[in-house]
């Protein structure tokens, strides 16, 4: 589910309403490591539990994570994409290319 929804962002896909189609897309399956691509990917409900959970196992949510660890595993996953640990991380946290949006507070 990991997988799923970072290639989905990474695609473009940032509203989870995306995944209901995505879920039956045989090469978005592949790309999530699905061994069975007749079967469906998780569906919108199913990530936004995940993406709203506390991290705190409960006999209530069946859906559950280590946010250390996930944290850990994209930063971790993101140094061995490179031959050489980069010395500086930069996290851009504008998701639009559109003029319109990408002048704010004088930023160019």
């Amino acid at each position: 589910m990991v997988a799923q929804r970072v290639y989905g962002l990474a695609l473009g896909y940032e509203d989870l309403n995306d995944h209901e189609q995505l879920r039956t897309d045989p090469v978005f399956g592949i790309l999530a490591g699905k061994e069975n691509l007749a079967e469906p990917l998780a569906g919108k409900s199913t990530l936004n539990r995940m993406e709203l959970g506390t991290g705190i196992n409960s006999r209530y949510k069946k859906i559950t994570f280590w946010k250390d660890a996930m944290d850990e595993l994209l930063v971790n996953a993101f140094i061995e994409s490179h031959e050489k640990a980069p010395a500086e991380i930069v996290l851009d946290m504008e998701t639009t290319d559109v003029t319109l949006h990408g002048k704010q507070c004088g930023f160019r």
